[in-house]
Order: C-alpha cells, then structure tokens, then sequence
C-alpha cells in the first residue's frame, strides 16, 4: 500500500544563501527526512553542489516570471482518454507509463484489485479508472535519467495549457 506524504511548496528562498530566488531563476529543491516528518530545501543554482547524502529525492525547477501564465492540468476525463489512446502506439511506452504514476498519484487511478485473470500481460499493472470503475492495461518501463528530462517535455507539452484568469473568483478560461 502506498502511503501519503506531504512536502511543502518552493520556500522560494535558498537555504544556504540565506536570499530569495529570483524571477526565473533555476533552483534544486531536496526533500529529507526530519523525524517522522519531510522537509524540503531550495537551493539556488549557484550554491548547488548536489544533493546532501540523506536526501530522498530532488529536482530542478525555475521560478516563474511575473510575464508567465499560469498553465492549467488538462481535464481528468482527457488524461484518461490520453492514457488509453497511447496504448496504441508502442513507441510512447514510457510517456505512457510515466503518464500512468502521474495519474495514480492524482488519485484519478488506482492499481486494480480485482480477480487474477489470464488476459493480463505478464509484467503489466492492471490500473483501475476511478470514475468509472474501468481498467486499462500499462507496461512498467524503465527510463533513465538521459531520457527523464525530454519525457517529462513532452509530457508537459501534451497535459498542460495556458489559462487567462476571467474573474476574481479565480475561474480560467484556456486557449
């Protein structure tokens, strides 16, 4: 069973510079462990060195631009239906399985826990659509850090969109 942890935003300061970050600038963000809790650390790309022997994770990221609009996650329902249309095309095998976490971790799919059954391909997870109580089948790939970067882009490019912001209620609108 996969648990639930939850690590704060961007501190949107450099911890060992002790200064904010700046407008578009690239920053390494670490998550550690600290009791029975998570902390996360930003780290300009100028202080960085690597990440400190106890992280559990990190990533790259920039800080946005006041110039920037804010991009919106595709709807659920596209997600899904992105997700299965990609079964179709072998070459995006790892898109797709990337595509799949993403979505387990949205909570808009689950691992299936229904009967064993003979039609499963052996190595494939069984992910279950939560709105509709649906399956979809998804081979587990390995992807290594050389293609991490280009996958996460292409993801990127094909999930998300601009939005404008149409009222003070914070409703957007996407082009």
């Amino acid at each position: 069973m996969l648990g639930e942890y939850h690590v704060g935003r961007c501190t949107r300061n450099c911890h060992s510079l002790h200064r904010p970050l700046r407008e578009g600038e690239w920053y390494y963000s670490v998550v550690m462990e600290s009791g029975d809790d998570y902390v996360r650390r930003d780290f300009s790309a100028e202080s960085w060195k690597g990440p400190p022997e106890d992280a559990i994770g990190w990533w790259k990221n920039r800080m946005p631009t006041a110039s920037e609009k804010k991009l919106v996650l595709a709807p659920p329902e596209v997600l899904i239906d992105l997700l299965r249309q990609m079964g179709n095309f072998p070459d995006k095998a790892k898109t797709r399985y990337l595509l799949a976490i993403m979505l387990m971790r949205k909570r808009l799919v689950r691992p299936w826990e229904g009967t064993a059954d003979d039609s499963l391909e052996e190595g494939a997870m069984r992910l279950e659509v939560l709105a509709d109580q649906s399956t979809i089948d998804v081979m587990p790939c390995e992807i290594n850090r050389a293609e991490s970067d280009s996958i996460r882009d292409e993801l990127n490019d094909l999930l998300y969109c601009e939005a404008d912001v149409v009222s003070a209620d914070d409703e957007t609108s996407t082009r």
